[in-house]
């Protein structure tokens, strides 16, 4: 009260003065101004606020303006004025008292929430002047952080105690009560689309089963209140232009149960009524109804437009109209319920490219990232062919990432492009091991490099090597064989197995030749010639095995179509990648064995919420033989394991003898389906559960019972490469299986 009497009497003392001033004469200037009583606040900070100028002429409605302005600092408690006159004229003195400084703020209370984490909030600092609206701020953000955690019956109140020495303790007293969750998310007036639908838009979400790993149940006010906006955006997306959200209520009555009910005024829902095109239209009206896909009566939606908008951006920049503009211009018909729609389009000048610059390879060659262009210098700016040259280098796993921008050139009809890329490490340095009551232990090792001194070859040397395995092969691709639009290639290898009943030796080698069809799409012929050796049949060998010893000479011609729409190289998350070969071994090309061989697979990825990757793979085939020849034992298929049906060892999901040896089937199918989803994405830490199904047999009489393995994964892009865990169980083995199968392999990146 002291205070407040004390200003009352400033200024009833500054409109004494003011007005005795103004009876001496208004010509007047200020000689003098000083500032009196600041001890922390720095007397420039007050001279900032005054716009009073020694010198300058002196007048009454300023000195009262300049008298609010320093009381609005909001570090005084009290501010006078007082103005004397001299015979050089007025001196103007501030009088000013200080708000208490804070010495110390204190933080009691806290138990759940780490004092660290509350200090982050608290914007209050020690020796700052003391503003109370500031302290109750701070109190509400230590409020919202305990509610980001849960923590909703929490208070937070704020005391200060004032010292002698003009100073103030700070003290924030917080009762955190019990943690609690959503419970439940109610909607009201909602009759068009359900509550479920709506739901999803929401970040905020109630609790479920997965919440200790989602947190899934958190009530975040910021998030809610972007949810209503969020709502309201969905309701107009399909057609409810005069939607309303309300604010949504929040019931704390029981804070380990919070329930959030929101209500909508949904309103009419509206549909597309004309279409019409104005400006610049470079082509028929007929033509660019054609490239739109929405229609007259269309339930009217934001996102539709916005994607036509895209589509017809795309179609005048691929005539080389870089700069369109393409604007959405709307009437509404409120009696019949109709918004009638007119795309308003500036096509501006046709641009050509006029430089394309490479930056950021220090390892690939110029020409290898310019032949996976489909842009060129001097050529018609193409947003399709920015869009798929950037496929394109994505696709090589030549490059971490890729970036291509725009820039203007020497004259508004040229652009410049830019191509910034960072290299991704394509040699590949890997180490396996596996285990098999077959092979025993067996360890494996490669060295491989798809972009080979920079020029985009690929090549690999592969070693395989256990108690009753050594396997060697070298492989090398050049993708555009001689500068040429195709592929070629050559593999060479020698594979020797000692098995329980046998051994085998195959040494051969093959030549490839490919070529892209489209962008997706490409087909590969490849001929292959090998020696083979079967030897060391024991006597209690089936009698299938002993027709099989001996040397024989396989000459095959393989033909294959692939397809692969997978948006990243390294790590999927959506599109897929399709195969379909048929090989034929000897007849007009020679050779001991006579066969035809077709195999198709297929795998699919989809995204999932909360980073989660559903990955399907199916694979079938057949092989049989003709000319009255048997069919080799090596050529078969051999299902279970890593590739086909995890849970079972190599062939063990097929025919196999007496002697638990695998036989090999004429025939296969096997599917697999990987649920991956991130355990550490800051160091590329997933885990994995899987569903496999599948069999080799015969005949198709002897498909079923299918195998079925079931299990979990842990697939970690570590510092050291991939390293690929999982371990497999067979639900139900039967005599000569085994209950689980573990396998690992680990590969790194230079």
């Amino acid at each position: 009260m002291g205070c407040r009497i004390g200003k009352c009497i400033g200024i009833a003392l500054l409109l004494f003065l003011l007005v005795l001033s103004n009876s001496e004469g208004s010509e007047e200037v200020i000689h003098k101004i000083t500032v009196l009583g600041n001890v922390k606040v720095e007397e420039g900070v007050v001279r900032g606020a005054v716009k009073s100028r020694e010198g300058g002429p002196f007048s009454t409605d300023q000195v009262r303006e300049d008298l609010r302005s320093v009381f609005g600092l909001g570090y005084f408690s009290d501010v006078q004025v007082d103005i004397k006159t001299t015979p050089k004229g007025k001196e103007i003195i501030f009088i000013v008292m200080e708000k208490p400084s804070i010495k110390e703020i204190l933080i009691t209370g806290n138990d759940k929430v780490k004092l660290d984490d509350i200090k982050e909030k608290v914007t209050l600092t020690s020796r700052s002047i003391l503003n109370l609206e500031k302290v109750k701020e701070n109190g509400e953000q230590i409020r919202r952080l305990y509610f980001s955690k849960g923590y909703y019956g929490v208070k937070v109140t704020h005391k200060v105690d004032y010292l002698e020495t003009n100073e103030a303790m700070v003290t924030f007293q917080i009762e955190e009560g019990v943690k609690g969750k959503i419970k439940k998310i109610v909607f009201k007036g909602n009759k068009k689309i359900k509550s479920s639908d709506l739901k999803k838009v929401m970040m905020t979400k109630q609790k479920n089963i997965f919440s200790i790993i989602t947190k899934a149940g958190i009530l975040d006010e910021d998030i809610l209140k972007n949810d209503t906006q969020m709502l309201t955006a969905y309701y107009i997306d399909h057609g409810y232009l005069a939607v309303k959200v309300s604010e949504p209520k929040i019931d704390l009555q029981d804070s380990k149960r919070i329930l959030v009910e929101i209500e909508v005024a949904e309103g009419p829902q509206y549909r597309i009524g004309e279409i019409d095109f104005k400006g610049d239209v470079h082509t028929t009206k007929e033509d660019l109804f054609k490239a739109i896909k929405i229609k007259r009566n269309d339930i009217y939606s934001t996102s539709a437009i916005r994607r036509e908008i895209n589509t017809l951006t795309e179609n005048f920049s691929n005539q080389g109209y870089a700069n369109v503009e393409i604007s959405p211009a709307t009437s509404t018909d409120e009696k019949n319920l109709l918004v009638h729609l007119t795309f308003e389009i500036e096509k501006n000048r046709q641009v050509f490219f006029e430089k394309i610059q490479i930056v950021g390879n220090t390892k690939t060659r110029d020409k290898v990232i310019r032949r996976e262009l489909r842009v060129a210098e001097e050529e018609l700016y193409s947003a399709t062919g920015l869009s798929k040259s950037k496929d394109r280098l994505k696709r090589t796993g030549f490059f971490k990432e890729v970036e291509l921008t725009t820039s203007r050139g020497s004259t508004e009809e040229k652009t410049n492009l830019e191509i910034k890329i960072e290299e991704a490490p394509t040699g590949a340095l890997s180490f396996g091991i596996g285990y098999s009551s077959i092979e025993n232990v067996v360890g494996s090792a490669s060295i491989s490099d798809r972009n080979l001194f920079g020029l985009g070859y690929h090549g690999v040397l592969k070693f395989r090597l256990g108690y009753e395995t050594r396997d060697v092969r070298l492989s090398f691709t050049d993708p555009y064989f001689l500068g040429y639009n195709f592929s070629g290639g050559t593999d060479l290898y020698n594979e020797h197995r000692e098995l329980n009943t046998y051994s085998y030796q195959i040494t051969g080698g093959n030549i490839r030749f490919g070529k892209e069809l489209t962008e997706t799409l490409r087909t590969d012929l490849t001929y292959k010639l090998e020696k083979i050796k079967v030897s060391d049949v024991s006597a209690d060998a089936s009698r299938f095995i002993k027709e099989q010893e001996g040397k024989k000479v396989t000459s095959a011609l393989s033909f294959s179509l692939s397809m692969d729409t997978r948006n990243d190289y390294y790590n999927p998350t959506r599109g897929s990648r399709h195969s379909i070969s048929l090989q034929n071994a000897g007849g007009i090309l020679g050779g001991d064995n006579y066969f035809v061989k077709g195999v198709a697979d297929t795998s699919w990825f989809f995204p999932l919420p909360l980073k989660t990757v559903l990955n399907l793979r199916g694979t079938i085939g057949f092989v049989e033989p003709y000319s009255g020849r048997k069919l080799p034992i090596y050529e078969k298929f051999y299902v279970g394991g890593l590739k086909t049906v995890r849970g079972f060892e190599y062939g063990m999901a097929g025919p196999f003898d007496i002697n638990k040896e695998p036989l090999g089937a004429k025939k296969m199918f096997s599917f697999q389906s990987d649920l991956i989803f991130p355990l550490a994405s800051e160091i590329g830490l997933k885990a994995a559960i899987f569903w496999d199904v599948g069999k080799g047999f015969d005949k198709f009489k002897d498909i079923t019972p299918l195998k079925t393995g079931v299990g979990a994964g842990i697939r970690w892009f570590s510092p050291f490469g991939l390293i690929h865990i999982d371990l497999g169980f067979n639900l139900s083995p039967k005599l000569g299986e085994k209950r689980k199968v573990f396998d690992f392999t680990m590969g790194t990146v230079y």
